[in-house]
């Protein structure tokens, strides 16, 4: 099951199960990946907070009428800084970092152009530039008006 399906899926009963515990304490530990987004008259630019989080472990997707980004990931506490082998007996008194899958849906305002869509990472924060879809101007189209012969219709 995938973990849209997943998140979709919780506390609901599917075609084949009812979630498992297991499942449901997954899915409890998915946390709401915190933005701020910006808009100009032509272009959203979404700041995310991933710090933690493995380029290959962040997805970025635009969906619906190009207006619908939704982004998920994992961040992993980086242990491996801090010990080189194993990590001694012990235990946290203070935990306020947030690990683990993240999940952000954003309904955007309006569509985006996609081909010009951006996606870039520094120092831990994840930028999404992405230019708006410009209203095509159409063409006036003029129609000649023919003349029918006959009688009117009553």
């Amino acid at each position: 099951m995938s973990f849209l399906q997943r998140l979709k899926g919780k506390g609901v009963r599917t075609e084949q199960h009812l979630l498992s515990s297991e499942e449901e304490t997954a899915l409890d530990k998915i946390v709401q990946l915190d933005v701020d987004v910006f808009q100009s008259t032509d272009l959203i630019v979404v700041y995310a907070q991933a710090a933690g989080a493995d380029l290959s472990d962040i997805h970025v997707s635009i969906e619906g009428d190009a207006d619908i980004v939704l982004i998920e990931g994992k961040r992993m506490r980086p242990t491996h800084l801090a010990f080189a082998k194993k990590v001694p007996d012990g235990a946290f008194f203070t935990e306020e970092c947030v690990w683990g899958d993240f999940y952000r849906r954003i309904i955007l305002p309006e569509s985006v152009d996609i081909a010009r869509a951006e996606a870039k990472v520094k120092n831990g924060v994840l930028v999404l530039v992405l230019p708006l879809l410009k209203p095509e101007e159409k063409e006036k189209v003029k129609l000649k008006i023919n003349r029918v012969k006959g009688k009117p219709a009553r």
